[in-house]
């Protein structure tokens, strides 16, 4: 399985390697890793007036049969960011069949 941290040069080492380490943790959790291709975590500032300076935090999990998983969540930093894409993850992993189905263990 290969993680991917993407982000400007606004987004700080130390908050991409968090972002690499909790997405990791996460997936570990909640999926069969020996079934996911890759998993990334984009990270960026929001351009819409509404989130204003915000941070959006998206995460891509692509699996080895073409299935793709796809989360978004913002948050007032990077980290904040980075801990609610990370949750939307594992909620979806509990509360939704058909994310939960596509990475489940097995």
């Amino acid at each position: 399985m290969r993680i991917d941290i993407v982000a400007d040069d606004s987004i700080g080492r130390q908050a991409r390697t968090y972002a690499e380490y909790r997405l990791f943790a996460a997936l570990s959790q909640v999926a069969d890793t020996t079934r996911v291709r890759s998993a990334s975590l984009v990270l960026r500032r929001a351009r819409s007036g509404r989130d204003g300076d915000a941070i959006v935090g998206t995460v891509i999990v692509a699996l080895d049969d073409g299935g793709v998983a796809r989360l978004t969540a913002s948050g007032a930093h990077p980290y904040a960011a980075i801990n609610r894409a990370v949750e939307r993850l594992r909620h979806a992993w509990k509360h939704d069949s058909a994310c939960r189905d596509m990475i489940a263990s097995d």
